[in-house]
Formats: structure tokens, sequence, C-alpha cells
């Protein structure tokens, strides 16, 4: 098939549609350079006729590709997303669930462990419920929300064992005592 371009306002031609294709390769026609074959009613722009487009409907072909080749360069799927801003965060979120984890683990190690699992699991709680409290007002930090939900639940995970634990203490050394 015959091609006609048109660069600079100068006619030029007739190619067949493998050399055009390699001319738009190598970024001697572009997609605003004007176009003409037999069939066509007017001439049009390169880059608003399907024949002379990548594969996939991006364009022309890159430079270097050969428009013979069988194999089909990579095409992008879609539109690409720019990474968008930051996700402000809380260190409030992220210190409840560290404390309340702390928490925890100190409350199942026993006897001393109770001393740091009961403050760190308070502060846990009280850190939790003032991120969601915060989230409430300002959305942009529900992101938080799975850091503040593990903070409070380990929080009163490490209270609950520590108060059980020594509870239990108590009341073994308190029998203890009596049975002598």
């Amino acid at each position: 098939m015959q091609w006609y371009y048109s660069k600079n306002g100068t006619q030029l031609g007739p190619v067949e549609q493998h050399e055009l294709l390699a001319k738009i390769a190598a970024g001697e026609v572009t997609t605003s350079d004007l176009v003409w074959r037999e069939g066509l009613p007017d001439w049009v722009l390169c880059g608003q006729v399907q024949e002379l487009r990548a594969p996939g409907g991006y364009g022309p072909l890159p430079p270097g590709v050969d428009p013979l080749s069988p194999y089909a360069p990579p095409t992008a799927v879609g539109p690409t997303v720019p990474y968008g801003p930051p996700v402000p965060s809380n260190g409030k979120a992220t210190a409840s669930m560290v404390l309340g984890i702390i928490s925890t683990v100190f409350a199942l190690c026993g006897c001393y462990g109770t001393i740091i699992a009961i403050p760190c699991g308070i502060l846990a709680i009280v850190f939790g419920n003032q991120v969601k409290q915060a989230a409430s007002i300002d959305p942009s930090l529900a992101g938080e929300l799975g850091k503040v939900k593990a903070g409070i639940v380990t929080g009163w995970i490490g209270v609950g064992v520590s108060i059980v634990f020594t509870v239990g203490l108590v009341l073994l050394f308190g029998f203890a005592g009596h049975l002598k």
C-alpha cells in the first residue's frame, strides 16, 4: 500500500507502509504529521490512523523497533498513576501498638514483669484511645486504626494477665502463710 506524508508543508512519498512505519519508528514522521493513502477522503494526522499505530494503540512505534517484526514490544496496560502524597502518621498509634506488645510480653514473663507490664499496658490503652478520637475528627488518620486496635487489645491483655497473676500470687502466699 502506497502512503504519502507531509513534513513541514512538503508532500513526500509515495512510500510503502513498512517504510512509513520505519520512519515513524525512527521519529522522522510524528503523530502530528499529515498522511494520506488511496481510500482516505482527506489528509489526516498520522496519530489518528489505526494501522500506523503501535500494537496496543498507544501511538507510533518506539524508536529502534522493527515494524515488520512479529514480536510487539511491551506496552503499558493502562495509564500510570503517580504516587499520592504521603499518608500522615501518628506517633501515638505506633507507641500504643509497641507498648501493648511490651505489656503482653512482660505480663507473660511473670513476677517482676508485672512491674513493667501494667504501666505499659495503661499507656497503650490511653494512647490508642487518643488516636481513635483524633481519627474521628481527621479522616486521614484512618490508616492508623489498625495499630491503635492492636495497641488497645494487647494493652488490655497485658494489664489483665498482670492483674490475674498478681492476685494469684497474693492469694497463693496468703494461703501459704495461714497453713504454717
